[in-house]
């Protein structure tokens, strides 16, 4: 039982290292993305495009699109 607590309640070793991989991957694509997000409002024509759709925000923009990326980096 007292190795348990030492190693973090029962979380495997290479789990905590995962999340933390997996946090830096999420960060830095959603910088990318932010960019890439404010790049495409900025671009003419997406005015028009935008007043059709329900817009949502660029910040979550960015976020569902790094949502959607970071789990492919880990499959295989």
């Amino acid at each position: 039982m007292a190795q348990l607590v030492q190693h973090g309640l029962g979380v495997p070793r290479g789990s905590r290292s995962r999340s933390l991989e997996f946090r830096l991957i999420f960060g830095v694509s959603f910088l990318v993305f932010l960019v890439a997000a404010v790049a495409g409002r900025l671009l003419p024509g997406q005015a028009a495009k935008e007043s059709r759709q329900a817009s949502r925000s660029i910040l979550a923009e960015a976020r569902a699109a790094a949502h959607t990326f970071v789990p492919m980096v880990f499959m295989g």
